[in-house]
């Protein structure tokens, strides 16, 4: 593959993709369109979100895979096209199938938005080899500004109804995604140079020692280490997204709260995105994560009790301290076992927030029936928060060790190969 000079527009395709596909995350905004549209019954489309989210991780994991080895622009290739015929078909739905849905929407939709997040990751990455968590902020903050962005023209579009707002959509952005693709490809050598004026964290003549195989990533504690807390701390969040205008409702929120509510949404997934892998440059990435999983227990607690004013502080906050971390992961992975697999060992990782996702929809379900609230199902995200905290705790102690494992390694068949 012939790759770009530049970074300038591999990194404005990148953005762009982002901005186009961050419609995983906005199923709150069509659940009750579409219901009311079939006539559906919630409980007939109730795991659609969790679906979704699965998948987007699946194709996380499948565009790291075939990044590594064919580079991201057919990653983003193939997101284009499945991107727009999982929102295109959805628009052509029968009204006596709902469970086709899953298939449009839920499976193609979700594994098209994950491709063109793996494949502009790892562009981005290699664009920025030393700045890896600059690079994936870029990369989060644009999916995470795409809610406030495409929130508006959406709910615009549902007005003319739901199957031209679905065929509208992925026409749309299925079209830009396939045209920015042609253009994400990083520069020339940008694995190994390094621009004027950053310093790599990884010399070129030690960087295989840190480019781990998929199978030594997997044996490696920190891979473990990092999973844990991803799956654990999103819990909280996976259960309040689908209901947040729900619950504010039942809380007595009126629609203007509500709608701030939903843009405070969009606006703090963006600036988390952006902040908290920034920042994790110089804060580290583990202590970084640890901060947020800390307000994301306290938020956790702070559900059973917010109403009025403080409802719409808490969505943001919970918003945040799930956002920043998943901006931090990609770099966090290039860290620890290096760029070459990269993009397949953060996608295997990332696959713990679609475990996630249906755990926490099946939680939510059991605690909910049982208990007639949401105050235990908050109570249970809290307190799943502290295994995260003893995970991220030691985890740059077990970095540590890693690493000065994995270079005596290296320098004892160096010295065993200079004597022969």
């Amino acid at each position: 593959m012939k790759r770009s000079g530049t970074r300038i527009a591999p990194v404005i395709a990148c953005i762009i993709t982002m901005l186009c596909v961050g419609i995983v995350y906005m199923w709150n905004v069509f659940q009750q369109p579409v219901m009311d549209h079939y006539g559906w019954e919630r409980t007939a489309v109730s795991f659609i979100s969790a679906v979704n989210l699965f998948m987007f991780t699946a194709g996380i994991f499948l565009g790291g895979l075939i990044a590594d080895r064919k580079g991201p622009r057919l990653v983003n290739l193939l997101s284009g096209i499945l991107f727009f015929a999982g929102l295109f078909l959805t628009s052509m739905l029968p009204v006596g199938a709902p469970w086709l849905i899953y298939i449009t929407y839920g499976v193609l939709g979700g594994m098209g938005v994950g491709l063109a997040y793996a494949g502009a990751t790892n562009c981005l990455q290699k664009c920025f080899p030393a700045r890896r968590g600059f690079a994936s902020a870029l990369a989060t903050c644009a999916f995470g500004t795409s809610i406030v962005v495409c929130v508006p023209i959406a709910r615009a579009l549902l007005g003319h109804g739901v199957p031209f707002a679905f065929r509208v959509l992925g026409a749309v952005l299925g079209c830009i995604v396939l045209v920015c693709s042609f253009f994400v490809v990083p520069p020339g050598a940008a694995e190994r140079a390094v621009p004027a004026g950053e310093t790599d964290p990884v010399p070129a003549a030690k960087r295989d020692r840190v480019n781990y195989s998929v199978g030594e990533a997997l044996r490696d504690p920190r891979f473990w280490f990092m999973c844990t807390p991803l799956f654990f701390m999103s819990v909280t969040y996976m259960v309040v997204n689908p209901i947040i205008q729900t619950l504010g409702a039942e809380r007595g929120l009126g629609p203007g709260i509500l709608t701030t509510t939903a843009m405070l949404v969009g606006i703090a997934s963006a600036v988390s995105r952006f902040i908290v892998p920034t920042l994790s440059d110089k804060l580290g990435r583990a202590r970084s994560i640890l901060v947020m999983t800390i307000v994301m227990m306290v938020c956790a607690i702070l559900m059973i009790f917010a109403r009025g004013a403080a409802y719409p502080v808490v969505i943001f906050l919970i918003v945040c301290a799930y956002s920043g971390p998943a901006g931090v992961y990609p770099a966090m992975s290039g860290d620890a076992f290096g760029m070459k697999n990269c993009g397949t060992i953060f996608g295997l990782a990332f696959f713990s927030i679609g475990f996630s996702s249906l755990f926490s929809t099946w939680m939510t379900g059991v605690i909910y029936r049982v208990t007639g609230t949401y105050t235990w199902v908050f109570v249970a995200a809290a307190l799943l928060c502290l295994v995260p905290l003893v995970c991220l705790s030691v985890y740059d102690r077990v970095a540590k060790k890693r690493d000065a494992k994995r270079a005596a390694e290296w320098d004892a068949e160096e010295a065993a190969a200079s004597e022969e």
